[in-house]
């Protein structure tokens, strides 16, 4: 056995993990060579001696590190975390409510359903799972850092072309400068960028795109409640 010395302590308590080594030691060499060889006090290492027994009782309760309830759909969580780096990679904002649809999807994919054939109606995904997923994997749910709109690399080219597109329309038709108007605007919301995200820990930065730069088609909005008697709504409008 190693002989490791505990040390003289000013204080008056001592780790556990200490105090074994000192009853080992005892066992051994006896409890006064004990009390000589780690300068301690012999009776309290006699009474240290009578405890033992509980201690390393206590001491195989402990968890190791790792250990814990494990993941029942381990193929899929991955995929699932890779899934969200993909997502975060692209400044998209997930939370848990997103984590539990795509779990879902993931579960229905039919090399998933092999592995694991009830996983899409046993699944509950509940708080408690997203914590412990989240942990396994190191994930935490983080404030945004930056928020950001990632613009196209050409986006001053366009800019220029447009404007030479004006000038030319107005070349074309000859028509006044009082002619341009801006027609009146009201604000709507298409895209509420959250503060909130699963994310890597650690990471400094923690950014969130408000769009991914799609166009869409021009809409009208007409106000009114009620569809005039005998109208007919065209063809691809939507009420």
């Amino acid at each position: 056995m190693t002989n490791k010395k505990v040390g003289v302590r000013e204080r008056t308590s001592y780790l556990i993990e200490e105090k074994l080594i000192v009853v080992k030691y005892a066992q051994i060499n006896g409890r006064n060579a004990a009390a000589r060889h780690f300068n301690l006090n012999a009776p309290m290492i006699g009474r240290w001696i009578k405890k033992s027994d509980d201690w390393e009782k206590e001491n195989k309760k402990k968890k190791y590190i790792g250990s814990g309830k494990k993941a029942f759909y381990s193929k899929a969580e991955d995929k699932l975390y890779k899934w969200i780096i993909e997502q975060r990679k692209k400044g998209l904002a997930v939370n848990y409510t997103i984590v539990k649809l795509q779990m879902y999807k993931i579960l229905n994919e039919p090399t998933i359903q092999r592995l694991y054939p009830v996983g899409d109606d046993e699944f509950q995904g509940t708080l408690s799972w997203i914590q412990s997923f989240m942990k396994r994997f190191d994930l935490s749910l983080r404030r945004r850092t930056k928020i950001s709109q990632k613009l196209p690399e050409d986006t001053d080219e366009k800019l220029e072309n447009f404007k030479h597109f004006i000038i030319r329309l107005r070349s074309q038709y000859n028509f006044d400068l009082n002619s341009i108007y801006n027609m009146d605007e009201t604000p709507i919301w298409f895209d509420m960028a959250g503060n909130m995200t699963i994310n890597n820990k650690g990471d400094k930065t923690v950014h969130i795109h408000t769009t991914d730069g799609s166009k869409y088609s021009a809409i009208c909005i007409f106000k009114g409640k009620q569809l005039p008697r005998g109208e007919v709504i065209p063809k691809g409008v939507i009420c």
